[in-house]
């Protein structure tokens, strides 16, 4: 009797606990590419740069941006590219290429647009010593664009 109680006590324990530690499964760990990320970029070191933009490798971001330029250029394989300027970085040059196999947004997008994105971050690439300046590659999500 005590060793089924104690098996059913363990038991118990490891289902409510499951319960406790497990992630939701729909629930999407989506990185903001906003202001307030921006602002603990620009307080920490070069070197820890690095390191906060290489945490966001092949995770989902979401920010906001204006099309600098839309065009034919096939990478990760998608055909388009939509070059564009961050919104949110007030104080750092931020350029997006945001890759889509989607022709609507080949038609649609002009220079000077804003909207928001969403998509897997791929890469980020430096532009200057002082790790003022990046490209990040992104590859966006299907229908990921809101256009304003």
């Amino acid at each position: 009797m005590k060793i089924s109680n104690i098996l059913l006590c363990i038991f118990a324990a490891g289902f409510f606990s499951s319960f406790v530690f497990a992630q939701p499964v729909n629930k999407e760990n989506v990185k903001y590419l906003d202001n307030s990320f921006y602002k603990v970029f620009l307080n920490s070191s070069e070197i820890e740069r690095d390191s906060l933009l290489s945490e966001f490798q092949n995770k989902i971001v979401q920010g906001r941006a204006y099309v600098e330029s839309v065009d034919k250029f096939e990478r990760y394989h998608r055909r388009f590219r939509i070059t564009a300027i961050d919104k949110e970085s007030n104080y750092l040059n931020i350029r997006l290429y945001l890759y889509t196999d989607n022709e609507e947004y080949f038609t649609l997008l002009k220079r000077g647009d804003q909207f928001d994105y969403k998509g897997q971050f791929v890469i980020h690439t430096p532009l200057s010593s002082r790790k003022d300046a990046y490209i990040f590659d992104i590859i966006l999500e299907e229908l990921a664009l809101i256009i304003y």
